[in-house]
């Protein structure tokens, strides 16, 4: 799916604001497996936007590595596979913006 694509399909799942960030936790955790360059991993999803993804992680990763990540919503567990950037490092884990978007 395009990224122009991905705005549009995760605004069926957050709220109708300009990059309104989708918080998940407690029984919404979702569990992303995780594929750099380097590695395979699973994360946990903190939040999600229309421009992507907070990964928490204690992984060491690197800003401008690109990375592959699959997981499914809680509700319509549809799975989702996207391509995408690391953007920001933080503490706690990474900002991924998604480049591509796939879904099944």
């Amino acid at each position: 799916m395009p990224t122009d694509s991905l705005k549009s399909y995760f605004s069926k799942h957050l709220e109708e604001r300009k990059d309104a960030r989708k918080r998940f936790g407690g029984p919404q955790t979702i569990v992303a497996q995780c594929r750099t360059m380097d590695a395979s991993f699973t994360a946990t999803i903190q939040d999600v936007s229309s421009a992507g993804v907070f990964l928490k992680t204690s992984r060491k990763l690197s800003i401008g590595h690109e990375i592959a990540i699959t997981f499914k919503f809680p509700h319509t567990r549809e799975i989702v596979m996207a391509t995408g950037e690391i953007v920001r490092i933080t503490h706690d884990g990474v900002g991924v913006e998604i480049k591509l978007l796939f879904k099944d």
